[in-house]
C-alpha cells in the first residue's frame, strides 16, 4: 500500500500514464489467462488488441519518462529513492538516477512499439 501512496505523489502526466498502463496490463493478463484456460486451441480476439493497447500505453509512458515531461523522470527517480521494497535501499543505486529513468523510458517506448506491431500482425491474421 505504501507503493500506491508513493505513486499517487507523482506529477500528473506520469501518474496518469502509469495508472493507464497498469489497468491495460491487468486486462491483458486476464485475457491471456482466459485464452490459456479455454483450451480450445483458438486465440481470444481480445488478446492481440490488448497487446497493441499495452504497447501503446508503454510507448506513451516511455516517451513521458524519456522526455522528462514536467519533471516526470526526476519524480520517478525520487520514488525509487524513497520506496524501499523488502527493506532494500536503492537511494545510492544508479536506478535512482534521472538519467537512467530517461534511458529506461526510451527503451520502454521501443519495446512498446514492438508490442503494437506484434498485436497488429496477430490481429490482422485472425481477420
Amino acid at each position: 500500500m505504501k507503493f500506491w501512496r508513493s505513486m499517487m505523489k507523482l506529477p500528473q502526466p506520469v501518474k496518469g500514464c502509469l495508472i493507464a498502463y497498469l489497468i491495460v496490463f491487468g486486462v491483458v493478463f486476464v485475457s491471456v489467462a482466459a485464452t490459456v484456460s479455454s483450451g480450445q486451441g483458438r486465440l481470444n480476439p481480445v488478446m492481440p488488441w490488448g497487446m497493441g493497447a499495452l504497447g501503446l500505453t508503454a510507448v506513451v509512458l516511455g516517451l513521458v519518462l524519456a522526455s522528462d515531461l514536467r519533471g516526470s523522470a526526476r519524480a520517478y527517480a525520487s520514488l525509487v529513492k524513497d520506496y524501499k521494497p523488502m527493506g532494500v535501499d536503492y537511494s545510492k543505486s544508479f536506478f535512482a538516477n534521472p538519467k537512467f529513468v530517461r534511458i529506461f523510458g526510451a527503451m520502454f517506448a521501443f519495446v512498446g512499439i514492438w508490442f503494437m506491431v506484434g498485436g497488429t500482425i496477430v490481429a490482422s491474421r485472425m481477420a
